[in-house]
């Protein structure tokens, strides 16, 4: 039985105004280095969960520069700092903090200009000993935590699972839908500037409601497929064919597939074409597909092409039981090509020993296994 679970929060959250916050982190973020911006994004990110590709990412993003390595040790140190303050400390400067903001807001004048402090370098002045140094360092980590923490969180998010022998058909809040086949993980997050799903295995069709400000983005294994409006079908499974493998095929718009571990090498697709990422991130060159074609699962058809006998038994098995079995690897092996109804077994099973020189040997429980005809 298909089954899902969603994971907004129950608990009533504060006030946010979404565009007043977007605008103060604009201005707060743009008046800092860039790369220090960057280690804090990602430092946000760790403490809150890194997937298998995020990690590896963040890795790359540390070995690209020995400044992007120091930033992220700064902020990692002044996230320790603000950590190990006592608590009256804390709630002594939140107070102070609370007492300022009233008598702000009643002065009806602006404050006069003041003489521009000197700015250290890359938030220096978090690091520096003493209480200065950490009451800077909870400003700045307060801003991330109260304003960042609350826009890097997912509005949406929801874990879908299709068993075996079922198939699944969703409709997101964004508009778009996605298409479970049988034996599929899929979790899905939405968030205020970007849209996520994460193919644990199996395979799904997408089709994306544009939003070029919310780009939408699938991870699956060793590869990120990024659209903004589009439809395409990805199928990554850990068993069967093309196991560990990651193939990504566009019925409508454009797509841009890449490894995880190598971002930069990327195809663009478009209509009727489809690629491959192998388990090592080597991406196959650019193919034709009709698009038609395209996740003809959802059909209820599965279309074999010089697939080995034994893998095509285990497809036409995530449908439902074929009471099929084969032990003798020559048989196995043998290829076989056409297209079969996954909700018609007793027809795949007579079409077999037609297409291929093969026979039915009834077995045990009822089975029947498929032997070599001499």
């Amino acid at each position: 039985m298909s089954r899902f679970s969603t994971t907004p929060s129950d608990a009533p959250a504060p006030p946010f105004d979404e565009a007043a916050e977007a605008r103060a982190l604009q201005a707060f973020f743009g008046g800092q280095d860039a790369v220090e911006v960057l280690a804090a994004q990602w430092h946000t990110r760790q403490e809150q969960g890194l997937n298998a590709g995020e990690q590896a990412e963040l890795a790359q993003w540390l070995q690209a520069s020995t400044e992007h390595a120091e930033a992220f040790a700064r902020m990692d140190a002044a996230v320790a700092g603000l950590r190990a303050l006592p608590a009256d400390a804390v709630a002594q400067w939140r107070a102070s903090q609370a007492a300022n903001q009233p008598a702000a807001a009643a002065s009806p004048k602006p404050a006069p200009a003041q003489p521009k402090p000197t700015r250290y370098r890359r938030w220096q002045q978090a690091l520096l000993p003493g209480p200065r140094g950490l009451a800077l360092c909870a400003v700045l980590l307060l801003s991330l935590g109260l304003g960042w923490n609350q826009w890097m969180q997912p509005v949406y998010s929801a874990h879908y699972v299709a068993e075996r022998g079922q198939r699944q058909s969703l409709q997101l809040p964004d508009g778009s839908t996605l298409e479970l086949d049988a034996d599929t993980d899929a979790q899905v997050r939405l968030y205020r500037h970007r849209r996520e799903v994460q193919l644990a295995h199996g395979q799904a069709m997408f089709s994306v409601a544009p939003d070029a400000s919310k780009p939408f983005e699938v991870q699956a294994g060793p590869a990120r497929v990024t659209v903004v409006g589009t439809r395409f079908a990805v199928r990554f499974r850990h068993d069967g064919i093309d196991a560990g493998q990651v193939r990504v095929e566009v019925q409508e718009g454009r797509v841009r597939v890449a490894a995880v571990q190598t971002p930069a090498a990327a195809q663009l697709l478009t209509a009727g074409q489809a690629t491959q990422v192998a388990a090592n991130g080597l991406l196959s060159p650019v193919g034709q597909v009709a698009p038609d074609s395209v996740g003809l699962w959802r059909k209820g058809l599965l279309r074999f092409d010089h697939t080995p006998l034994a893998q095509a038994l285990q497809e036409m098995e995530r449908y439902g039981p074929t009471g099929l079995v084969v032990h003798d690897p020559s048989v196995a092996a043998l290829p076989m090509g056409g297209s079969y109804a996954t909700a018609k077994p007793a027809e795949f099973a007579h079409m077999l020993t037609l297409v291929l020189p093969v026979r039915l040997v009834p077995s045990a429980g009822g089975r029947a296994e498929i032997v070599a005809r001499h």
